[in-house]
């Protein structure tokens, strides 16, 4: 903590200015921007357990990674008990339990944190790869002295920010990608020396979307950091970009004439689509589902992060949101379409409004250009139907952020992966359903935190296991139940009750009440 420490006071210095206090004291405000924590007591040692998803059921066992190979004596499986579902959660529920602090990889240093990999003085965050210096942080990869921030690839020395990527020296930016020193803005692309400005591309020394000379800007600029660092200094918080636009109603009548001229959508293709998600539960379960995709609506969005249907405040188009974090916060009465915001970007606050801007004024000056659209399009994409982002990819359905992948429904993040449904973040995946946090799997269903495994069923944290069901924190298995190998036979018959069953469930019931979740809460 006292590296980080002093790392954070390097960060203020280059982004406010001037240092603003110990980095414990701003805690509960630089992790506002982040998903809730989900910690539990360890049920081996009672030790604090930090797990990066907080969709653990409650009777659940909980154990931190270091006390995994402690927890693995186990009793042979009387393979004569069992012969389904029922009776094999019967046989392996009192061992399951869920890993939490899972640091991975070279890694040192780390704190209060879960699912790190190959990264150093991270300090109460989850879902950090390839970082160093990090500090009340998700989602973050290749970064470095990053404080506050939800997801970023890629950057440094950036503090309260959201979806970033190649950023730096920088405080609350908001969806921006290849931009330095900016301020309390969103949606820009290639600039540098921004505040409070919205949607620009390519724009230098801008303040509420207005270009200054250079020694204008930069004695502006002067004046907002010091009222920052004194609201940080005596306070210990400052409000989020959208708190600060939040505080004044929208008027629509200026911005409204900037509405675009638009042309019809090409047609979307369900049905290829649907074709995928019938295939893929073919394989799966030895015969496919009936029906389309959205019968199943209920239960491929349970667990996981769906889009769903807004109207732009000035068209009325239908836009996709979520609750993806960083995404959810966005102001309702704000919302506009991707080609709406780069118009309305041509507009600017005054130079007599520049001349007067401070901290306390500015939501009544950049009201009019404060819009904020939560989709995104890069690459070549085809066929993305309610997806709300996309690049690179191809025939995806209800999606929040599908990346080089193809033939997807119902997922929250899937990357290079195809025919994936109901799953949350998957990578490198294809032909698998209900998945999350896992990365190399194929014809899997329902395992989490899971890498490298294959024609696997209800599986908590485990690598390169093949053909097996109800495994947990184990590596390297084959026909197994329960972390118990069995003979392949006996494996392959068991497996063909628990298929039958799991499509008899949802064929009946269109849902399904097990899931990796709640398959170790003990009864």
């Amino acid at each position: 903590m006292k590296e980080l420490d002093k790392e954070w006071k390097t960060t203020s210095r280059l982004v406010l200015g001037g240092e603003v206090g110990e980095l414990e004291d701003f805690r509960e405000w630089l992790i506002e921007l982040n998903n809730p924590r989900f910690v539990k007591k360890s049920s081996v040692s009672g030790k604090e357990t930090v797990f990066s998803s907080s969709e653990y059921q409650e009777g659940s066992k909980f154990l931190t990674m270091d006390e995994i190979s402690s927890n693995q004596r186990l009793d042979p499986l009387d393979i004569n008990d069992i012969k389904d579902i029922d009776s094999i959660l019967n046989a392996v529920r009192e061992r399951v339990s869920y890993c939490g602090n899972v640091i991975l990889g070279n890694s040192k240093f780390i704190e209060k944190s879960s699912n790190i990999t190959n990264s150093f003085y991270v300090y109460d965050s989850v879902k950090i790869s390839d970082c160093k210096n990090i500090a009340c942080s998700q989602y973050l990869r290749l970064c470095e002295n990053i404080f506050g921030t939800n997801e970023g690839g890629e950057s440094e020395y950036c503090i309260r920010c959201c979806i970033l990527f190649k950023n730096s020296r920088s405080f609350e930016l908001w969806k921006s990608t290849n931009c330095s020193d900016c301020y309390y803005s969103f949606g820009l692309d290639g600039c540098k020396d921004c505040i409070f400005s919205f949607n620009l591309q390519g724009k230098n020394h801008v303040i509420g979307n207005l270009a200054l000379p250079k020694d204008k800007y930069l004695d502006i600029k002067k004046k907002l950091l010091g009222e920052m660092r004194e609201q940080l200094i005596k306070n210990k918080k400052l409000p989020s970009l959208v708190e600060l636009v939040s505080t004044t109603e929208p008027d629509y009548g200026e911005v409204a004439t900037h509405v675009p001229e638009y042309h019809d959508d090409l047609a979307a293709d369900r049905e290829a689509v649907d074709a995928a998600f019938t295939k893929t539960s073919e394989l799966l379960f030895s015969r496919p589902l009936s029906g389309r995709m959205d019968d199943y609506d209920g239960w491929l969005r349970s667990h996981n992060i769906v889009p769903y249907s807004v109207k732009s405040v000035l068209s009325k188009r239908t836009v996709q949101l979520s609750q993806w974090p960083g995404l959810s916060q966005l102001p309702k009465n704000r919302i506009v379409t991707v080609e709406e915001a780069r118009a309305i970007s041509r507009l600017a606050i005054t130079p007599e409004q520049v001349e007067r801007i401070s901290l306390a004024n500015v939501p009544e000056f950049v009201g009019k250009i404060a819009y904020f659209p939560p989709e995104e399009r890069t690459g070549t994409n085809s066929n993305l139907i309610e997806c709300q982002w996309g690049s690179s990819a191809a025939n995806c359905y209800r999606s929040v952020i599908c990346v080089y992948s193809k033939n997807c429904g119902y997922c929250s993040w899937p990357r290079s992966s195809e025919n994936c449904f109901g799953c949350g973040i998957v990578f490198d995946s294809n032909f698998s359903m209900k998945c999350y946090d896992s990365v190399k799997l194929s014809r899997c269903f329902e395992l989490d935190s899971c890498s490298s495994c294959t024609d696997v069923y209800f599986a908590h944290n485990c690598e390169n296991v093949r053909d097996s069901m109800f495994c947990f924190n184990a590596k390297n298995l084959k026909n197994a139940i329960g972390n118990m190998q069995l003979q392949p036979d006996q494996y392959k018959k068991l497996k063909s009750a628990v298929q039958n069953q799991l499509w008899d469930e949802l064929e009946s019931k269109k849902d399904l009440d097990l899931s990796v979740f709640s398959m170790g809460v003990v009864k």
